[in-house]
């Protein structure tokens, strides 16, 4: 697995992609659907994993609701799948980006997206470190609601967050290795790195 963010406003630049072997590319759900279904399109057109992403903080919302987030986000994914080809439970992928440390928060998005995308491949992306306020309980409800889970490996700034922290830090909150990716740095990938590159635009 290697896939990548494309920054809000852009198409894929499938060269620069192929050059850094990545197969799957995620699009922002702040642009406007036409142009999301022409990417996913093109992209699933090329054999590579399409997908969507959102960020908690977007379009206004209380960022302690969660569960309204999880609707916000549901709506436009469906407003995006009204007309595209082709759609399935791993078309289009979807990447929940919240950051928020509040495990009642995240709980109650994650349980509203299964409400409302009950079999959609999702994923939720979070800073790096946060196993300590996880417990045993949330860990086990975010696997039973098989959502993968993707610790970013930088900070806010882009300082590198050392890969084998980022993950020891969920593998000791009970996570099953194979329900973790971790998001790196586009800018600085390592050899056989595998998970999601933050962001094309990054690429060197």
């Amino acid at each position: 697995m290697r896939f990548i963010w494309v920054d809000a406003g852009n198409d894929a630049d499938w060269g620069k992609l192929a050059t850094h072997g990545i197969n799957g590319a995620f699009y922002a759900l702040s642009d406007p659907p036409a142009d999301l279904r022409r990417r996913l399109t093109e992209t699933k057109k090329r054999g590579m994993a399409a997908g969507l992403y959102s960020a908690w903080n977007w379009w206004g919302l209380d960022t302690s609701d969660g569960r309204a987030y999880a609707e916000a986000t549901h709506e436009r994914v469906v407003e995006v799948c009204e007309g595209l080809a082709g759609v399935s439970n791993s078309y289009p992928k979807v990447q929940l980006d919240n950051e928020d440390h509040r495990p009642d928060v995240i709980l109650a998005m994650l349980r509203r997206w299964r409400e409302l995308q009950p079999k959609r491949d999702t994923s939720w992306t979070l800073e790096s470190g946060q196993g300590g306020w996880m417990t045993v309980e949330f860990t086990a409800e975010v696997v039973r609601l098989r959502v993968r889970v993707v610790p970013q490996s930088y900070t806010g700034p882009m300082a590198r967050v050392e890969s084998d922290f980022t993950l020891r830090d969920l593998l000791r909150r009970a996570y099953p290795e194979s329900s973790i990716s971790l998001f790196y740095d586009a800018a600085a990938l390592g050899v056989n790195w595998d998970g999601f590159a933050f962001t094309m635009g990054r690429l060197p």
